[in-house]
């Protein structure tokens, strides 16, 4: 009986270190939110976890079509979503693909977590009754923090 007493006692142990290794392995809850706007006039937020790193942003981004449209698309784009956030340094890329969409963002990261970069969109229409087009913003240049 002991023996299942320490063998039970073990696995709690093994479970509980386990479950506590994987919470920080990965990106934290966010704590703060940075403010700021893009080139074309929209709000652009980021979110930062407890060590300063980004793990969420919400903005808005437009793309011109050939036929002189605008279309805009909100991106709100979070690392558990699980939409990867590349860091490298001080760099931060964040690329997401649908089927009829392509987002790209392009940023670099201050010690105080303020963001500063580009980002990019491409929409593609596919009507059924004229030939498929892509409509494009430029690059959309943006800041939040300081």
């Amino acid at each position: 009986m002991t023996w299942i007493r320490l063998s039970l006692l073990l696995l709690l142990v093994v479970v509980l270190v386990g479950v506590s290794l994987a919470r920080g392995g990965g990106p934290g809850e966010p704590v703060a939110t940075k403010y700021g706007v893009t080139s074309q006039g929209r709000a652009f937020e980021v979110k930062l976890d407890a060590d300063g790193e980004p793990v969420a942003f919400d903005t808005e981004l437009g793309a011109m079509c050939p036929t002189g449209r605008m279309v805009a698309m909100p991106w709100s784009s979070n690392s558990s979503d699980g939409v990867p956030f590349r860091r490298s340094g001080g760099k931060l890329r964040v690329a997401e693909r649908g089927d009829t969409y392509e987002l790209g963002l392009d940023a670099t990261v201050a010690r105080n977590g303020a963001l500063r970069g580009t980002m990019t969109l491409v929409v593609h229409v596919r009507p059924r009754t004229r030939a498929p087009f892509d409509c494009v913003s430029p690059k959309v240049r943006f800041s939040a923090g300081r």
